[in-house]
């Protein structure tokens, strides 16, 4: 548990709007620090959706049927997040779809962590995807479907990960992003 708040993670499908295709969110998943999924659902996107990126995104057509307006879930998805450190992976994205200013949050990002690079042996990289840190450190292939992404899979993934850097964190005796014990 951290600091006065609990942890969660979260990860964002998107797809294709308008002519330019600017994203816009069309799944959500949060799990928990023990990865219990605590929210997941497809979202109609504000605008019309040009591509729905289905072998990235897993998104398809049939999904947006029934699927919880934005205006609804943005709310829903704040409300989970609020005075929680909110872990992801490259979580810039994922707030810019939800149109938040992530600066509000406490936030840890897996793509940011130089331990955990350091640890799967990938110092001299620039950027780390997500899929390379999970076959790496987790020793497990995600984002491997022919059905596109699982956001669930991903909010897993990024959790395990950033407990893996508190153990290496611990392990150093250097700071524990915020968690206690």
């Amino acid at each position: 548990m951290a600091r006065g708040f609990e942890v969660v993670a979260m990860d964002c499908e998107m797809v294709g709007l308008g002519p330019s295709r600017e994203s816009g969110l069309a799944r959500c998943s949060l799990v928990d620090a023990h990865s219990v999924v605590i929210y997941d659902k497809f979202i109609r996107p504000e605008g019309e959706i040009t591509d729905y990126r289905t072998p990235v995104s897993g998104v398809r057509p049939q999904h947006m049927e029934g699927a919880t307006p934005f205006a609804v879930a943005r709310l829903e998805i704040l409300q989970l997040l609020k005075g929680k450190l909110v872990v992801g992976h490259d979580l810039k994205h994922d707030f810019k779809v939800l149109k938040e200013d992530m600066s509000r949050y406490n936030i840890y990002d897996t793509s940011t962590d130089m331990l955990l690079r350091h640890q799967a042996h990938l110092d001299h990289c620039r950027r780390v995807s997500l899929r390379v840190l999970s076959e790496r450190l987790l020793k497990r292939r995600i984002q491997n479907s022919l059905l596109g992404h699982s956001s669930v899979e991903d909010a897993k993934a990024t959790m395990e990960l950033y407990q893996i850097s508190l153990r290496i964190r611990a392990r150093r005796g250097q700071p524990s992003l915020g968690v206690v014990g």
